[in-house]
């Protein structure tokens, strides 16, 4: 019961994670509060009413007419417009002081469609450094403004920000930018404690310990650097939370309890770069083993390790460092140097209460400052190639230059100065390996290079462009050169012709590459260089770059690149290395390989069994595995699973039941992809050989004290339970395959060969084999065997076993089928979440030209994704992120609408829209490596139409996975009657409701009868074509060889006719000249007659007289004529009567049986008979060969190849016959989903006439009448 029960947890989590997007999306919605700033308690800033003073309303340009004073919500005219319409103009809002921002506000100016759609919010305490809001992902969040000029809009932020400053900038706008704004949010009360690395706060937790379940964690920090402890308890049953940078990541780690066999310590990365002097926000919420992690929105949601839920502190809590680095689970060497602001642990306000009113349970170690004196360090960033700052310093004999530096990049140039205009030169640079590569060609045209390499130990990189601060110094004179990185200094001692001028271009100049990142503590000439003096002088000193932030963003954390892809970043765009993973894409989404041997063997080529690489799930968290393939005399697939215990193995020395112990590792090496694949396949076998000699099976070992030891050996399966029985056998018997046969396993066993003993009880000593397959799919495969009683190593017992492939048998994959009937017919399933990167796949059949199979919007903003099938040979995949439809198409070289499956799979991340069409080569359009905003959709996955139920697709549908996960479609309408989907592929032609031998053109929501190659015509195939006629009355047919209308080589003609006159010419072929003919017509006997004459004799067949049968009995008959081996023999039959048959001429293939240039068939008469003897009655049913003449004849227009003689006397009769028909189908409609209401609306009518009207119309009607008369 608890293997079970851990079994279950585990698949639990499992699908937790496969689930992780869905989870992770959902998650990023959510408000989050803060205790002391929740809705009741928020409140307006004060733009509106004027408590924001005019002079607090700032922006980077303006209108005379439209100032930032002027952009306030709730004013009757007047907005904020810059005089620049621009992505880089912003309105400011000096708040005085701190806030937690929690909505935003804005309109546009009334009564003039102006007004911005799209916006950014930056952010600041000192309104020198700034930063962007950015959503879960990390990613800049851009807001959705307004959608008219006066309507006010209220955006809500998803995780609050402290700030003093905020700024809109607006990125999109309708007409021109114009702007009213609004902030809500709640005072900030701030709660410090600073700390020098050496200083730190106690919390003695022996006194009152915390036993919990739940868990809430609320922080700031700030801090200029990389590595230190923030905050670190511990219990002492081994339990752990603790908090700490490490390289300007924030490591958060928990253990709720380890045992010796399952580790519960869970570490989660968060948040990277964040040594960079700024606030950061950290919010972290339990519930048992449910973990959140937020740092600065960027979410992390994990599952803790461990079997427990409850985490016991009963130690110490150290806040801001600890007293030894020693302890569990720290893995950096210093405490915090920085800043911690209202740190709540459960409602404990850790901060205020140690620095309000320090107790014998809470120590202040060292200096703990109420104040955060951390000077902000002004950045400057380079965001291009050619963005630099242009620095005037003072001329001498050194060149000096100094800063801190962070970047991703490669290959761009930090430092140059020129000394002269020969080419004197020093050039610093970080080359194409990320090292620092200094350049100096001195006055005499010496010149000197070197490299200063990373060597720090804990680098991720081993460079230095890990994204990290890191220091620079260059110094250089007529005698040595100093070039230090870190603490890695390249010192060169020669003689140099220096003479320093006064121009330094910091960033790069023209003419090679740039540095992009950012950079600090600038010194030149030895110098420190105020980067707030060179903004104020940017129009000369400045170019493109941006002074008091750094924009650098990690975008490899947290990690897009799925199924452990590895993440390569550079500063405006990140990649994926997929090259080990198994999946392909710009973020390792997509499988590389089929999900399945069906489909595998349905593209390949390769007959017979082929070895393949097979991924389950797809997308999904299943690993690809190795398989063997295999299509059947039955066309059944049949899936080869190996593993590491192939052949015969030996065992020996193992005397007791059980004690050999062997583990079975499949290719597919988890257990839940195992038991994926065993629950697709339609049955599984395991073939299974035991030999032995000596060495017994499944008999009863007799060990007294422990009864639950049944049998010598056993297996178990995916069910971990022990199994009793042998392959051939059935579970519970506790036999092999010959313990259940007929014949038995001989009489001195009743379970196995390997069981028999001689009458001394003994096992014999000749050696037996025990085999068969294991049939039973729901314990399989094997993934252990216990073996024993194979005595030692030095006697005569032994035994050998060998454990088959896996072998499963189909996959139903593609049993998960539906039929869509309706073009608003549609299923429902969760919403398409694929903020990092989803996909979409499934297979379709149809014979309808368009149609929309998907489709998802989103209720709050333009976003959609739809998969439609296009002008019968293109797929479109079109979407809308916000920049306007983007559409991937893909046209097929042959239609898709052939009624043949075909697959589609799409797939959309934040880089690239990417479809796949059958085996074709894929499709994909790139996005913005920049884009600022991801996919948010929120209404149900719609399958087979619009989200309207409208512009529908028809036809079949089956294997639909999103994002991995296989939706269940036949789950949906199964035992339902579900409007517009029926299960499984089911068309209308289904019940072959086309009558005659007519084809069936499936259309599934309609069908259509093709009879061109039946003589019958009608919607279902079932009126007769026929003609009425006299004895002077004929049909003429003209052949015409240019047209294809030839029937020289004769081999069938079928007549039906109906008469009471025993003569006419049913049919006659003959040829121009009339020297060779082929007739069929009425004897003289009642019968039929065939009379053919083609060159060499005439031969004439009659029906046989002797069944006394007349048929010209005005009944309807039909005849059937036909020639066989090469026209020697000639049939001819009346209904099911006996057939009049005869043999002519030689058997020589050579032979002329060949009417030669035929030029008419005649029908009832022919152009030289007596013209009153022709055939007089109805004439249907006709056919010759591949030819229909009357019904030729009868179609509109008549072809000019057919004559009716006499053209108005002939006409197209049903010879009697009534048209078959089926029952039309009852029309269906979408059932009504609205609510009806119970309104009576009041009868409108007339108020009576008036005296003076009544009147009037009396006088009118008088004159009226007068008139008449």
């Amino acid at each position: 019961k608890l293997v079970k029960m851990g079994l279950k947890i585990l698949f639990s989590i499992l699908i937790l994670l496969s689930l992780c997007n869905y989870s992770h999306s959902a998650l990023s919605k959510m408000i989050y509060e803060y205790s002391e700033c929740k809705v009741p308690y928020q409140q307006r800033v004060g733009v509106e009413d004027g408590r924001i003073p005019d002079s607090s309303l700032t922006a980077s340009s303006f209108n005379t007419k439209r100032q930032p004073k002027d952009g306030r919500v709730g004013r009757s005219a007047g907005a904020w417009s810059p005089s620049i319409q621009n992505a880089f103009q912003w309105l400011q809002v000096d708040m005085g002081k701190m806030w937690v921002v929690t909505q935003l506000l804005t309109q546009g100016r009334q009564g003039s469609d102006e007004y911005i759609t799209e916006y950014f919010l930056e952010y600041s305490d000192d309104s020198k450094t700034w930063r962007r809001y950015t959503n879960q992902l990390g990613v800049s969040q851009i807001f959705e403004g307004n959608v008219d000029d006066a309507a006010l809009q209220t955006r809500t932020l998803n995780y609050p920000i402290v700030a003093r400053y905020v700024r809109f900038n607006p990125q999109r706008w309708n007409m021109v930018i114009s702007l009213r704004v609004e902030v809500i949010g709640c005072p900030f009360v701030e709660e410090t404690a600073a700390f020098d690395g050496e200083s730190y706060i106690e919390f003695d937790l022996s006194r009152q310990a915390m036993q919990t379940t739940q868990d809430l964690l609320e922080l700031r920090f700030r801090t200029g650097r990389p590595d230190g402890v923030l905050l670190y308890a511990s219990g002492n049953q081994g339990d752990l939370l603790m908090m700490e940078m490490t390289r300007g990541y924030l490591k958060f780690k928990i253990d709720l309890g380890s045992t010796t066999a399952v580790r519960g310590l869970t570490e989660i990365t968060a948040g990277s770069l964040l040594d960079d002097n700024n606030w950061h926000d950290v919010v972290v919420t339990r519930d048992k083993q449910s973990l959140t992690v937020v740092v600065d929105r960027l979410v992390n949601v994990n599952t803790t390790a461990g079997l427990f839920y409850r985490l016991d502190l009963d130690k110490f809590l150290y806040l801001g460092g600890v007293p030894y680095f020693n302890m569990d689970g720290i893995a950096v060497k210093y405490n915090f140097e920085g800043c911690l602001q209202n740190v709540n642990l459960n409602g404990a306000r850790l901060v205020r209460d140690a620095m309000a009113n320090p107790t014998g349970i809470i120590s202040l170690i060292n200096n703990v400052n109420a104040f955060c004196n951390v000077v902000p360090k002004i950045p400057v960033t380079f965001p291009t190639l050619e963005s630099r700052l242009f620095i005037t310093a003072t001329s001498g004999r050194v060149v000096s230059v100094g800063f801190d530096f962070r970047t991703y990049d490669t290959d761009a140039v930090m430092v140059y100065h020129t000394m002269n205009t020969d080419g004197a030169s020093v050039v610093v640079k970080i080359d194409e390996n990320g090292f620092v590569k200094y350049t100096i060609v001195d006055l005499n045209g010496l010149q000197v290079e070197d490299v200063v390499r990373n060597t720090d130990v804990l680098s991720s990189t081993g460079t230095f462009t890990d994204g990290l601060w890191h220091t620079f110094y260059l110094y250089v004179d007529n005698d040595k050169i100093n070039c230090t990185v870190d603490r890695n200094s390249k010192v060169s001692q020669r003689k140099l012709s220096i003479l320093a001028q006064s121009t330094y271009y910091i960033g790069g100049f023209e003419l090679a590459n740039g540095f992009r990142g950012c950079m600090r503590d600038l010194q030149v000439a030895q110098k420190i260089i105020s980067l707030e003096a060179l903004a104020a002088d940017s129009v000369t000193r400045v170019i493109g770059a941006q002074i008091g932030t750094c924009a650098i963003r990690d975008r490899c954390t947290p990690n897009p690149c799925e199924h452990n892809g590895i993440c390569l970043q550079s500063w405006n765009t990140f990649t994926c290395d997929c090259l080990q993973t198994g999946y392909q894409g710009e973020l390792c989404h997509t499988s590389s390989y089929y999900i399945s041997c069906a489909l595998q063997k349905y593209y390949s080529n390769i007959e017979g069994r082929e070895n393949s690489m097979i991924d389950p799930d797809g997308s999904g968290p299943f690993k690809p595995y190795w398989a063997s393939c295999e299509r059947d005399n039955n066309g059944e697939i049949i899936t080869y699973i190996g593993h590491d215990t192939m052949g015969d193995i030996r065992v020996n020395g193992f005397q007791d039941p059980g004690s050999y112990v062997r583990k079975i590792t499949y290719t597919a090496d988890d257990i839940y992809e195992l038991g994926e694949i065993v629950n697709r396949a339609r049955t599984c076998r395991q073939n299974v050989l035991y030999r032995c000699k000596n060495a017994r099976l499944l008999t009863n070992p007799g060990i007294a004290d422990d009864p639950s030891i049944k049998t010598w050996g056993w297996w178990v399966g995916r069910t971990f339970q022990p199994m009793y029985y042998w392959g051939g056998a059935a579970p519970g018997s506790g036999k092999c395959k010959c313990g259940l046969d007929e014949e038995g396993c001989g009489s001195q066993s009743s379970t196995c060969y390997c069981d028999k003993v001689n009458q001394q009880g003994t096992p014999l000593t000749d050696i037996s084999i025990d085999q068969g397959y294991i049939m039973h799919k729901e314990y399989l495969p094997v993934l252990e065997i216990h073996l024993g009683d194979t005595g030692s190593t030095t006697d005569d017992k032994w035994s050998e076993y060998n454990i088959g492939e896996l072998e499963c048998f189909g996959d139903n994959l593609f049993d998960n089928t539906v039929t869509f009937t309706q073009r608003d017919g549609a299923l429902e399933f969760p919403t398409f979440e694929a903020e990092n990167a989803g996909d979409i796949w499934f297979q379709f059949k149809t014979t309808v030209s368009d149609g929309v199979m998907i489709h998802c919007v989103s209720n709050l903003v333009s976003d959609f994704v739809e998969i439609r099938l296009f002008q019968a040979d293109t797929v479109q995949f079109r979407y809308d992120v916000g920049n306007g439809v983007t559409m991937v198409s893909y046209k097929s070289p042959s239609p898709l609408n052939d009624d043949a499956w075909h697959t589609v799979h799409v797939e959309k991340n934040r880089k690239q829209a990417w479809m796949k069409i059958d085996d074709y080569i894929g499709k994909a359009t790139s996005e913005d490596a920049d884009l600022v905003r991801m996919l948010d959709l929120t209404s149900p996955l719609t399958v087979g139409s619009l989200v309207g139920y409208g512009d529908g697709y028809v036809g079949c549908m089956r294997g639909l996975r999103v994002n991995g996960i296989l939706n269940d479609m036949a789950a949906l309408i199964r035992n339902t009657d579900m409007y517009g989907v029926r299960l499984g592929c089911v068309g209308k032609c289904a019940s072959s409701p086309c009558f005659n031998a007519g084809t069936c053109r499936e259309g599934y929501d309609r069908y259509t009868c093709d009879c061109a190659y039946t003589p019958w015509r009608g919607w279902n195939c079932g009126r007769e074509v026929g003609v009425n006629l006299k004895n002077n009355y004929m049909v003429q047919y003209t052949f015409d060889e240019t047209q294809g209308l030839s029937a020289s080589d004769f081999q069938r003609a079928t007549i039906g006719f109906s008469t009471k006159v025993k003569q006419g010419i049913l049919m006659q072929m003959r040829n121009e000249e009339n020297t060779e003919y082929i007739t069929v017509e009425m004897n003289n006997n009642g019968g039929v007659k065939v009379a053919m004459d083609v060159g060499f004799e005439r031969v004439e067949v009659n029906t046989p007289n002797n069944q006394g049968i007349d048929y010209a009995n005005s009944q309807t008959h039909v005849v059937v004529v036909e020639r066989f081996d090469f026209g020697k023999r000639l049939v001819v039959r009346v209904d099911n009567y006996q057939a009049g048959e005869q043999i002519f001429g030689d058997a020589s293939k050579a032979s002329d049986t060949i009417l030669d240039k035929p030029k008419y068939l005649f029908i009832g008469n022919n152009d030289t008979s007596n013209t009153n003897r022709g055939f007089e009655g109805c004439i249907f049913r006709m056919q010759v060969d591949n030819i229909f003449p009357l019904k030729r004849a009868f179609q509109d227009p008549r072809p000019p190849y057919i004559s009716l003689i006499p053209s108005d006397k002939v006409r197209e009769d049903m010879c009697g016959f009534e048209e078959i028909t089926v029952s039309p189908e009852p029309i269906r409609t979408r059932p009504f989903t609205g609510v009806l209401q119970n309104v009576t609306y009041r009868r409108v009518t007339d108020s009576p006439l008036t005296d003076e009207e009544k009147a009037l119309v009396g006088g009118q009607f008088s004159i009226r009448i007068y008139k008449q008369k």
